[in-house]
């Protein structure tokens, strides 16, 4: 049985605290919400969510107006569906049906909640890893880009878009947002060898963008990462960490040997 009230508000944290980052305007409509971005195409930052409807045929009466929207923004259209839009999730295969879609993604939204037993939670590997927050986004948008574009078919972390490079480079904190955004170089023996970023607000703690260079993985710092991520978060006095990866990658595994609880699946859909 999904926590659809938890599911909402991940959703709407998720959707408002890249607001002004990676997101640039929340266009926010009767009864769907549309996010876009003017410096990144795909679809973690372009996308329809929040959809409201009790029937298929009122769906497709939106569905024109979507379309529209996204073309004028110079985006194709992509809807993200989590059991908070209980009527359609639970009816995928007749809204988004194969001849018309694609599912392009199957997320696996997990949290964390047992900060009462955090220091249980043992050193990983041999290795001196630190994480050093940062205020050098030149050199972030550099490391960040090396994680994830190894140019590996295979690679979970996927590849990302280029414009990223320029978020991440231009960032300016935003006094006024009542989310708080760190970044953090991941250093071994004080080389740098990935990145990670947190996000606070409503009492929650996103994770996003944990990465290691492709020639450090598999040594245990990705795990030691997240420990110390996970004891950051409880200084800073939140009830949840939230993390999301891909349905079928190693990730979700190792997330869940943590203590990271599976929330539900989101799925992502275009139209063919």
């Amino acid at each position: 049985m999904y926590n659809i009230d938890l599911i909402k508000r991940i959703n709407n944290f998720y959707i408002y605290a890249n607001e002004g980052f990676y997101i640039d305007k929340i266009l926010n409509k009767n009864n769907y919400v549309i996010a876009y971005s003017e410096k990144v195409t795909d679809f973690d930052c372009n996308y329809i969510t929040n959809i409201s409807v009790k029937d298929k045929a009122e769906f497709c009466n939106i569905q024109k107006n979507i379309k529209e929207q996204m073309n004028n923004l110079n985006r194709k259209v992509c809807y993200i569906i989590s059991p908070a839009n209980e009527i359609i999730y639970n009816n995928r295969k007749d809204f988004f049906n194969e001849y018309s879609f694609e599912e392009i993604h199957n997320e696996i939204w997990q949290i964390f909640d047992d900060f009462d037993n955090i220091e249980n939670i043992k050193k990983y590997g041999i290795l001196n890893v630190e994480l050093v927050k940062t205020n050098d986004m030149k050199k972030f948008a550099i490391i960040n880009d090396e994680c994830f574009n190894t140019g590996d078919k295979e690679d979970p972390y996927g590849s990302s878009d280029k414009g990223y490079i320029d978020i991440y480079e231009n960032y300016k904190e935003n006094a006024n947002s009542k989310y708080n955004r760190e970044f953090y170089f991941v250093k071994v023996d004080k080389k740098i060898v990935g990145v990670t970023v947190s996000v606070y607000g409503d009492g929650i703690c996103g994770i996003y963008g944990l990465a290691i260079k492709k020639e450090y993985r598999k040594n245990g710092i990705g795990k030691e990462v997240l420990r110390q991520q996970l004891k950051i978060c409880k200084s800073k006095n939140v009830d949840i960490a939230f993390l999301k990866t891909e349905e079928g990658y190693y990730p979700a595994e190792i997330y869940r040997k943590f203590g990271f609880k599976d929330v539900c699946n989101v799925y992502y859909y275009v139209e063919i």
